[in-house]
């Protein structure tokens, strides 16, 4: 699944964002580069409260997790 950004202006005019198909700590570094794109443009984004999303949640949005090696076969051909 493709990273996204999800952004929701409130009626009182907080931002809630979420960050999709994210892994790990990835979402803050982009939480980072967001908020210095909205400063090139006078908006200061300052983070008031951060929702940790379970395994289960990011599974949904980025699979299983990847060791990153490939499997081992388990015969000889």
């Amino acid at each position: 699944m493709a990273r996204k950004v999800k952004i929701t202006i409130l009626k009182d005019g907080s931002v809630k964002a979420d960050f999709i198909g994210f892994g790990g700590t990835d979402c803050l570094d982009e939480a980072d580069r967001l908020a210095s794109s909205l400063a090139r443009f006078g908006l200061r984004a300052v983070a008031t409260s951060v929702e940790r999303k379970t395994l289960a949640q990011i599974e949904a949005e980025t699979g299983p997790e990847d060791t990153g090696r490939e499997p081992v076969p388990a015969r000889r051909e």
